[in-house]
């Protein structure tokens, strides 16, 4: 059996073509999506009853985000919507949990894991982009490292 290079799947890869033919959709004219990390899916990123995914705590989402944003998402969920590797479109929740002081995805999480049968040790690309409403968006590859 090979080795698996968790490295190179961490990096920044090319984006998927269905992924990116959908974000041209709905992104703003021209705006090129911003790579914002990859993460190694854990146990409980992987639970279906739990239904989230907490975020890289090293991401570029801080930059990416608008200051009402940030304080939005502070107190409540920010709505948002997720093209995957597909290019099917999600809503999400995505929200800030201070207490990790990291970004959590949820709401249609647990369909997204169903749809791809993620588990752990499954490799998660994230991308941000900008909607047509000036809303962050995100592009989400599922990466199972054994293929």
């Amino acid at each position: 059996m090979a080795e698996i290079n968790y490295q190179e799947l961490l990096g920044e890869p090319d984006m998927p073509n269905l992924m990116r033919r959908e974000i041209d959709k709905l992104a703003i004219n021209g705006e090129n999506p911003t790579w914002v990390g990859s993460k190694m899916v854990l146990g409980n990123d992987a639970k279906v009853s739990l239904g989230r995914l907490v975020l890289p705590g090293e991401s570029k989402l801080d930059e990416l985000l608008r200051a009402e944003e940030k304080e939005k998402k502070k107190k409540k969920n920010l709505y948002t919507k997720m093209v995957d590797g597909d290019g099917e479109v999600w809503e999400l929740d995505f929200n800030y949990w201070p207490s990790l002081k990291r970004y959590v995805f949820k709401r249609e999480w647990a369909k997204v894991l169903k749809k791809f049968g993620v588990e752990k040790g499954w490799i998660v690309q994230i991308w941000c982009f900008r909607s047509k409403q000036n809303k962050p968006c995100f592009g989400v590859y599922v990466v199972n490292p054994l293929n």
